[in-house]
């Protein structure tokens, strides 16, 4: 059995990379991704929604509730809270009657728009002493880690 180590003294690097991102994930939750939303039908669970659809259009609830990593009756209730605040819409699939494509309307994209901002002037704040170079950085390894979480969950 492996004993558990601090930050301080594990050198092993899949140790480091688990703690930060369990650190990375509780403090942004917390405080850095928890503005914007203002009082209403868009949270931490549903901004995802409203997220995915900006940023690959319309797109029917299968493919919503594979994207997000969900089941289909949470992305289906989380689609009919932001369908009853018109910042989604729904309609019939024209290539399968069974099915539903859910878009963004523009209310919805202007609440991406508000989080979005929110966010980034929080993060503006956090890395207000990072370089240039180093900002990039940080965004093509968390673009990659992203491609490779992807891939893996494929």
């Amino acid at each position: 059995m492996a004993l558990l180590t601090g930050p301080a003294t594990d050198r092993d690097p899949l140790a480091r990379v688990e703690r930060e991102i369990t650190v990375l994930l509780r403090r942004t939750l917390e405080e850095v991704w928890a503005g914007g939303y203002g009082n209403g039908p868009v949270d931490r669970y549903t901004y995802p929604v409203l997220a995915l659809l900006h940023e690959h259009g319309p797109q029917g609830l299968t493919e919503l509730t594979r994207r997000l990593g969900i089941s289909k009756p949470t992305t289906s209730r989380h689609v009919a809270r932001l369908g009853a605040a018109a910042l989604v819409a729904t309609a019939p699939d024209r290539g399968d009657p069974r099915a539903v494509v859910v878009t963004l309307t523009p209310q919805g994209g202007a609440q991406v728009a508000r989080v979005r901002t929110a966010r980034r002037e929080r993060l503006r704040e956090v890395l207000r002493s990072w370089s240039d170079a180093d900002g990039e950085a940080l965004a093509d390894l968390l673009a990659r880690l992203n491609l490779d979480l992807d891939a893996h969950r494929r």
